[in-house]
């Protein structure tokens, strides 16, 4: 029972390393999106253009087949639309 105790927490953390470094470069590349969004709010301003373009999000969403993934896309969708007001 110990030794597969051991084994499982091991598994864990191995996984969770793993994960720690796909978190890091999220953040890095959402954080550069987050930049880009917000230049895109101020020509979209600037051009009295609406934030929301239905299009776009059906072209991006669109692209993406997993269901995990899709959601979170949804998610910055949003997030950004609420940056560029």
């Amino acid at each position: 029972m110990l030794k597969d105790q051991v084994k499982m927490t091991k598994d864990l953390q191995k996984y969770r390393k793993k994960i720690d470094k796909i978190d890091k470069k999220l953040q890095k590349h959402l954080e550069k999106r987050g930049v880009l969004v917000e230049k895109i709010g101020k020509v979209k301003k600037e051009n009295k253009i609406k934030i929301t373009d239905k299009t776009r999000e059906k072209e991006i969403l669109g692209k993406i087949k997993n269901t995990y993934v899709k959601k979170i896309f949804k998610s910055i969708i949003e997030i950004s639309k609420e940056a560029q007001r």
